[in-house]
């Protein structure tokens, strides 16, 4: 069923279309009408992937630059264009259900209920702009409001000198804004580190970590939940403490294979200690004697086993 939308003829002056570049601006209005035909958001980053026949990546790399351009909200995970339900209201002569809506919105409020709910037809709402544009501003405020706390924007800090380092030599490091968004979401440091850098070294000419997106969710999906609630596990990587054995091999397979050392950041143990190091794959890297913490001569029985 093919469904209209409003456009507004004041587009052509909003200063937040005007700095999107024509690629961009294109991608909003195809997100758009995607929302249209969704009720009045979008469906998962996949489904609308698969409908443009682009991948993925390319379609969270739209929404991390509408979000961070304002046009575009992001309500617990789900995105919907910004102040939707205002502009795409239906009040007018030639919406055939009109009377019915108006009908129920003045029983809701005879009834003292201030809710006003979603008619269920292309994703519009009871409500004229003068009165739905305050709570939906609201709303937006409240999206917005989310913010690091201490420890994590430590670990934002960390990250973007980890993978900064990782992007030593190129012209100009990726956009790494999406770092917080991942951090906001729950998705551990342990997640991030593991599965950015293998993409960054593939990818010379990445310009948004956004391009990392869906491996990123894609591995955090893949943590297992607890019994009780379903809390995610902070990692499944293993902790190296700084300044231990451990942290000695992998520090010197680091400088060996790119020239760096590790980056540090603060965790907790079970006992609330805490403790400086970096989340690792493995105790001790690939070719190390966990006991010893010496290198394997490739050509012994123990490495050819």
């Amino acid at each position: 069923m093919t469904h209209w939308w409003r456009a507004y003829d004041d587009a052509i002056d909003n200063p937040k279309l005007l700095k999107l570049s024509d690629s961009m601006h294109r991608a909003w209005f195809t997100l758009q009408c995607i929302a249209s035909a969704n009720g009045g958001v979008l469906p998962p980053t996949g489904d609308i992937a698969v409908r443009l026949r682009i991948k993925p990546a390319k379609v969270a790399e739209w929404l991390t630059k509408l979000v961070q351009a304002k046009l575009m909200d992001n309500e617990d995970g789900v995105f919907r264009p910004h102040n939707w339900d205002d502009r795409q209201f239906k009040t007018d002569g030639s919406d055939p259900t009109n009377s019915q809506r108006q009908k129920r919105f003045r029983e809701r409020h005879r009834n003292g209920s201030n809710a006003v709910t979603s008619n269920g037809s292309n994703g519009v709402t009871d409500k004229r702009p003068e009165q739905s544009r305050a709570d939906s501003e609201a709303e937006h405020s409240r999206a917005e409001a989310r913010e690091l706390d201490e420890m994590g924007l430590k670990q934002e800090g960390l990250l973007r000198a980890a993978f900064t380092a990782e992007c030593a030599g190129r012209p100009k490091a990726p956009d790494m804004a999406i770092i917080k968004t991942w951090l906001l979401d729950g998705i551990t440091v342990g997640t991030i580190s593991k599965t950015v850098p293998p993409i960054l070294r593939r990818k010379l000419d990445m310009a948004s970590l956004s391009y990392c997106d869906s491996a990123v969710r894609s591995e955090h999906a893949k943590s297992p939940s607890t019994a009780a609630g379903g809390l995610q596990v902070v990692s499944q990587q293993v902790f190296i403490v700084e300044g231990t054995m451990e942290w000695a091999c992998w520090d010197q397979h680091l400088r060996s294979t790119t020239g760096r050392g590790s980056p540090v950041t603060d965790n907790r143990d079970e006992n609330g200690r805490l403790r400086r190091g970096w989340f690792r794959p493995t105790i001790v890297p690939e070719g190390y004697d966990e006991a010893t913490g010496e290198r394997i001569n490739p050509a012994s029985d123990e490495a050819a086993a």
